[in-house]
């Protein structure tokens, strides 16, 4: 008689339980392998926008390179302007004593 409530205590606890231990390990991995998944996916698209942000900075750096030089350029200029303006009232002044 001991050994049917063995056996019946078996089939009630011992194979719902391993099963239940199966099921567990299975959802684990999956989990695992589902998290390298993602893992890889986020460094592919970090990847991608760190290569899109290099490409806007050096198209921002160019850009500000050639204002810098359109400014200097400007600034070239305002300065002989402002030198021919110094010599036309120069000329203006010394006309204007004779």
């Amino acid at each position: 008689m001991s050994i049917f409530f063995l056996i019946l205590a078996f089939m009630l606890i011992g194979i719902p339980g391993a099963v239940f231990i199966i099921l567990q390990l299975v959802a684990a991995h999956r989990r695992q392998a589902l998290a390298y998944r993602w893992s890889a996916s986020e460094l592919q698209r970090r990847g991608a926008r760190i290569a899109e942000m290099e490409r806007n900075t050096a198209a921002d750096r160019q850009a500000i390179g050639e204002l810098m030089m359109k400014t200097s350029t400007l600034r070239m200029t305002v300065d002989r302007l402002e030198k021919l303006i110094e010599k036309s009232n120069t000329a203006v002044a010394a006309g204007a004593k004779k």
